[in-house]
């Protein structure tokens, strides 16, 4: 799925309002041989002055007419992410019919996970 510019910019209001402490928002909006479609991804450093700081990135793509989102580390999330080349995936979510519903998936699978380590 592609989007127009009108719905980019709704997106990225969605996703910068659902995750305010991401920065450096970007997106693909082309099918290629990294991307299906749509994904637009921002991304969370941890102790910036490291020599090697964190980071965190949250992913929403599309395939077809629907959503999935992702949290990795490392890099976004693209088709051949691996842990091979520098990035892992913590969670994935499965597909969702509109954007809203995956970012709330993600967010639910995020909060599990750091549950897990409590």
């Amino acid at each position: 799925m592609l989007l127009t510019e009108p719905e980019i910019q709704q997106v990225l209001e969605q996703v910068q309002a659902a995750f305010p402490n991401l920065t450096d928002w970007e997106y693909n909006n082309e099918k290629n041989e990294e991307y299906f479609g749509f994904s637009i991804w921002g991304q969370l450093v941890t102790n910036p002055e490291q020599l090697m700081p964190r980071r965190f990135f949250i992913t929403l793509d599309t395939y077809e007419e629907k959503w999935q989102g992702c949290l990795t580390i490392g890099q976004p999330s693209y088709l051949w992410s691996s842990a091979d080349v520098g990035d892992a995936h913590l969670v994935d979510t499965e597909l969702s019919e509109t954007l809203e519903e995956a970012i709330a998936a993600l967010k639910a699978k995020i909060v599990e996970l750091f549950q897990a380590f409590q």
